[in-house]
């Protein structure tokens, strides 16, 4: 077991000097609870992250449609609410 371990720990090692080659991978790194096993496996995944224009292709490609779903009427009452107002 000790030496599986080692080797683990070997290769996190080394993965993380190749992320330490993207140029963005600090900014990344920075997120709380985000190590090297998450970032290399997002990068493994999404590639190149300037190749999508703009926030939403990303998400589309994880599979995430984020809208709102709601009507007119319910979501003024949600923005009254917000504000301090009674719904």
């Amino acid at each position: 077991m000790d030496v599986y371990a080692s080797r683990v720990e070997e290769l996190l090692g080394m993965i993380g000097e190749k992320l330490k080659e993207i140029p963005y991978i600090d900014k990344l790194m920075a997120i709380k609870g985000v190590g090297v096993i998450t970032v290399s496996g997002f990068i493994a995944e999404v590639g190149e992250i300037k190749r999508f224009d703009d926030p939403k292709q990303l998400q589309k490609l994880a599979g995430y449609a984020i809208v709102t779903n709601q009507s007119e009427s319910i979501k003024g009452k949600a923005e009254l609410a917000t504000e301090g107002g009674n719904a």
